[in-house]
């Protein structure tokens, strides 16, 4: 154990509901600061007055509004903060290290001043370009995504000491890159498994399959695809599927789930429901299946914080997903957007009986506790403790430098002149 840590977190906005990003960064923040660890957020403050538990962040940015693409933003359910020079100035004054958690304007202007200020940096790949450009159906305009790769790569990923990969299909999609700061394999980590509740252990209708699926409603991570597998599979009339989230495709999956009701499809209408956290876990106790269809993810903590509880997953499989990392079994997988493949895997589990998926289930359980953010949150701590006595090394040889060219560094000052 060494001495508490200043920890700088930055990213636009922490205090947003059903974003994974947002959700990860606030888990990572309360634990390090459960061990002792001085944590300080820049950030947009939280809209409503909702601070989800973490604390209004302690050096506040204005929201970003642009006119043209607001309501494209609010539609993500995000919000952009402004940059303001000055609070990125008092932020880095007092931090050890600072923690990137988008590939944003924000961070880009903090990576530069970081690295001129002489305090470490990380930056967490938590987004790739497909996630931004799949909104405005560019995500298949492969020269557009190169480019934004390559913008991140300059402005932010080599202006860092160390890029966190959470999955490794990330870790090698940034190697092609060919950056700069050396690359960490690391899970953005899970919560602890809870006690189940009475409520949540109660026997269902044994005559119901309940099919769960969590995860922002939007193109990427194409809940349509598993409204129109119920069309494919035989066992249409005993499934009742519940989608857990909100989003832009919301009503468009609404209007997808009455025809299957009004065409004699399903006997049980598709429910909807936005979810906290409790709420999530005993629907997920009281599930049979589990189905992932996002195409773009760069881990999916959704589909393992489900899975962890003892439910069989159906993943989805592609070229932009991680998730389907997972799957214990070729039965859990198939090929992203085949709805067909995902009713065949759905009858297929079906068929095997409850006991087997119990079976299934328990071995899940078993792979879910590798992936415990405490475990990760060690490997962070020792991180962040690397880069800052890397950096102190750094700062003291360029001081050294300068004191044999005879330029004299007032320590009392090299901070403050680090963003002019």
């Amino acid at each position: 154990m060494g001495k508490p840590l200043k920890i700088l977190f930055v990213i636009n906005d922490l205090y947003t509901r059903g974003n994974g990003l947002a959700a990860s960064a606030r888990r990572t923040i309360a634990l390090l600061r459960e061990r002792g660890h001085h944590v300080r957020v820049l950030s947009a403050p939280p809209r409503g007055g909702d601070e989800c538990g973490i604390g209004f962040p302690d050096y506040p940015l204005p929201p970003l509004r642009v006119p043209i693409i607001a309501s494209l933003i609010a539609s993500q359910g995000y919000a952009f903060a402004r940059v303001d020079r000055a609070q990125i100035k008092r932020a880095l004054d007092w931090a050890d290290v600072v923690h990137l958690e988008e590939p944003f304007f924000l961070q880009a202007v903090t990576a530069r001043c970081a690295r001129r200020c002489g305090v470490p940096a990380m930056v967490t790949y938590h987004i790739h370009p497909e996630n931004l450009t799949a909104s405005v159906y560019l995500d298949r305009l492969t020269c557009l995504n190169r480019a934004i790769l390559g913008l991140w790569k300059h402005a932010i990923f080599n202006r860092c000491a160390l890029v966190q990969c959470p999955s490794r299909s990330v870790a090698d999609r940034v190697a092609t890159l060919n950056l700069s700061p050396p690359l960490l394999l690391l899970s953005n980590g899970v919560p602890p498994q809870g006690e189940e509740c009475g409520a949540c252990q109660e026997a269902g209708d044994s005559l119901i399959i309940r099919i769960l699926a969590v995860g922002r409603f939007s193109r990427e991570k194409d809940q349509a695809t598993i409204v129109r597998a119920l069309r494919h599979s035989v066992h249409a009339r005993s499934i009742q599927l519940t989608l857990a989230g909100r989003g832009p495709t919301e009503r468009s999956l609404r209007a997808q789930a009455s025809r299957l009701l009004r065409d004699g499809i399903v006997a049980h209408p598709v429910r909807f429901a936005f979810m906290n956290a409790d709420e999530l876990a005993c629907e997920a106790a009281r599930s049979d299946l589990y189905v992932h269809a996002a195409r773009i993810e760069v881990e999916g903590l959704s589909a393992l914080e489900v899975l962890r509880r003892g439910v069989v997953p159906i993943i989805a499989r592609g070229p932009l997903t991680a998730t389907s990392q997972f799957a214990l079994s070729e039965d859990s997988v198939y090929e992203v957007g085949d709805a067909r493949a995902l009713a065949r895997a759905v009858d297929g589990w079906i068929e095997r009986g409850e006991g087997e998926r119990q079976r299934e289930a328990h071995r899940y359980r078993c792979a879910g506790d590798l992936y415990d953010i405490r475990a990760c949150v060690d490997v962070l701590e020792e991180t962040y403790r690397r880069l800052v006595s890397a950096g102190v090394s750094n700062n003291r040889a360029r001081r050294e430098e300068r004191e044999q060219r005879g330029v004299t560094v007032d320590q009392s000052t090299s901070k403050s002149t680090c963003l002019r």
